[in-house]
């Protein structure tokens, strides 16, 4: 009963703020009916986990076959991802506001030479790893300032 409070708190959120229901870090997990350019990308939502730190795990597969968990805290705000599948998701849809942080990173590595291999980023709060061959990515994104109290992330996102 109390996981269904809070499911339809999620889902006022997504409307009451459609500008960050597009964008899962940093806003609300992706729900169904909260956003049709979401749906479009999503196969198949699956059931939320409540992990024993107090924050919760949506799941989902897009179209893509790539698998994408959101870690959502006490007060409903996506503090990290991890995806995992044979293509790169659509960062735009997973990183939302911080796109920019992560583009200019980017941009730097190829400006410094680099092509291909792991993207690397540690800035402006943003921390994202992306690594992967044809047919086999996988990846996560946190915000510092949004990691639960004692939450180990190392582990959170094995």
């Amino acid at each position: 009963m109390q996981l269904k409070a809070w499911r339809l708190r999620v889902l006022a959120l997504a409307w009451a703020m459609p500008m960050v229901a597009s964008a899962a870090l940093g806003g609300v997990p992706f729900v169904a009916g909260a956003s049709a350019a979401v749906d479009a990308r999503v196969a198949r939502y699956q059931p939320v986990a409540i992990a024993q730190g107090g924050y919760r795990v949506f799941a989902l597969e897009l179209n893509n076959a790539t698998v994408l968990q959101e870690f959502v805290d006490a007060s409903g705000q996506v503090f990290a991802l991890r995806w995992s599948g044979p293509d790169v998701p659509d960062m735009g849809m997973l990183l939302g506001p911080y796109l920019p942080v992560f583009k200019a990173a980017v941009q730097a590595a190829r400006q410094a030479g680099k092509r291909g291999g792991p993207v690397t980023v540690q800035s402006g709060g943003l921390v994202l790893v992306s690594t992967g061959v044809m047919g086999a990515f996988q990846g996560y994104a946190y915000l510092t300032a949004l990691l639960p109290p004692g939450v180990d992330v190392q582990a959170l996102l094995k």
